[in-house]
């Protein structure tokens, strides 16, 4: 019986239902991708803003290693966030020390 619903497939290629690759290399989203695609824009940003360093870190992680666009641009964003973060931290370092 089920090779009778194999060969009513090969008609119909495009009714085919999709195959998920469950395997090591395959198409599943890594607990990175399911946290930065599904956590709200707004709370990544206060993420990159308290935890400076790991945010970007973690962020640099998932945007090399995503496989999700909307995952990938929200971690862009809190390495942005981390980068320009870390620059005005320098900014007030050097000027408080050169106040003195």
């Amino acid at each position: 019986m089920a090779r009778e619903r194999d060969d009513d497939y090969e008609d119909d290629a495009e009714e085919r239902p999709a195959r998920k690759n469950k395997s090591g290399g395959g198409g599943d989203l890594g607990p990175l991708d399911k946290m930065y695609r599904d956590t709200n824009i707004a709370i990544l940003v206060i993420f990159g803003l308290c935890c400076g360093c790991i945010a970007f870190i973690l962020s640099a992680i998932a945007f090399f290693t995503a496989k999700d666009p909307k995952a990938k641009s929200n971690a862009l964003i809190v390495m942005i966030v981390g980068i320009v973060l870390s620059v005005v931290w320098a900014i007030v370092v050097l000027i408080s020390v050169a106040s003195k």
